[in-house]
């Protein structure tokens, strides 16, 4: 879930994804391989990502598939629900940016 999440805050911000890789100073490969989930991200990339995307780089661990303990399931499911709702909003900013688009061609 954790490059779910990764990926929807570059999308939200309209970055592509070699202009991220460039910021975070990883290659476009290796940013490909954790937005799909082949590769997990560092404690040192996530905070990358939080000074790029003014976030703090604990918000990321919320999904994180296995943290560890007792609460992990209740964890998961809390965070699926969250990115379901950001899948949403994503899918609301593009089509209002479609419609802003279409009206002034």
């Amino acid at each position: 879930m954790i490059h779910k999440a990764l990926r929807m805050a570059r999308e939200f911000h309209h970055m592509k994804q070699n202009d991220l890789a460039k910021q975070l100073r990883i290659s476009t490969s290796y940013l490909s391989e954790i937005e799909t989930g082949k590769k997990p991200p560092s404690i040192e990339l996530l905070e990358a990502y939080g000074r790029v995307f003014n976030i703090p780089a604990s918000t990321f661990l919320l999904f994180k598939e296995h943290v560890g303990g007792w609460d992990d399931e209740r964890r998961t499911k809390k965070a699926k629900k969250m990115l379901q709702f950001f899948e949403w909003v994503l899918e609301e900013t593009d089509d209002d940016d479609e419609q802003k688009n279409t009206a002034t061609a």
